[in-house]
């Protein structure tokens, strides 16, 4: 039987994030306050006896896990996995979001009608391919867990991130986007997801415990 933990957590604060410009496949530094961020969720989570620590291969990722690692008393295993990868924006990377919602009416319809996006317009991902991507990221981390039982964390980002959990939640992917009805996950925030596949099941069962909390960082 396996009865294992995830720790989702979207990496820390970026220059991007705080320009308001598109950051999918491309990067940019983390920030002094996404730094400390990143910090304050290692030292909220030290005690964590996770057995193996993964992030996508992108830079502001990798380095949110690492800081998060360090804090640990445990002497943790770190992976890639770039079936974590945030969402690729293909033209519209870096470009400043206000302009996008002025300019670009598609750019529009991916922001609230994600069931309508054509990822075509700007050569970059659709909704359910990042899903399907994230779906199979997870399975294949709980497939080769070292242990049938224990905790795992895992550092991705937002986008991806969000439609994942509102689907393992019960959502519906076409409504993600609505911040009523699931809201955007906030930089360095904590998601648990438990995964449990008993002997006699062929595939297991994801279950949210809680979403999106950043308690911890008023800890700082």
């Amino acid at each position: 039987m396996k009865d294992i933990n995830l720790y989702l957590i979207r990496h820390g604060q970026t220059q991007w994030n705080i320009k308001d410009q598109m950051q999918g496949s491309q990067n940019s530094p983390l920030t002094e306050q996404g730094i400390l961020g990143a910090k304050v969720t290692g030292q909220h989570l030290k005690n964590v006896p996770f057995m193996q620590a993964y992030s996508s291969p992108q830079q502001r990722a990798m380095e949110t896990r690492d800081y998060i690692v360090n804090e640990n008393n445990l002497a943790i295993p770190t992976y890639e996995l770039a079936h974590l990868r945030e969402m690729d924006f293909g033209i519209w990377e870096g470009k400043h979001v206000p302009t996008l919602k002025q300019e670009v009416p598609e750019f529009n319809v991916y922001l609230t009608d994600p069931a309508n996006f054509d990822a075509a317009v700007n050569q970059g991902e659709n909704y359910l391919d990042i899903l399907a991507r994230m779906k199979q990221g997870l399975n294949t981390i709980v497939q080769n867990a070292p242990q049938d039982t224990g905790n795992i964390l895992v550092v991705s980002h937002g986008t991806v991130l969000r439609i994942l959990l509102c689907v393992l939640n019960g959502g519906d992917w076409r409504l993600h986007r609505d911040e009523a009805y699931f809201p955007r996950m906030l930089n360095t925030s904590i998601s648990v997801v438990n995964y449990k596949q008993s002997n006699d099941q062929d595939e297991g069962i994801f279950t949210v415990k809680f979403f999106n909390n950043v308690d911890h960082l008023a800890e700082k």
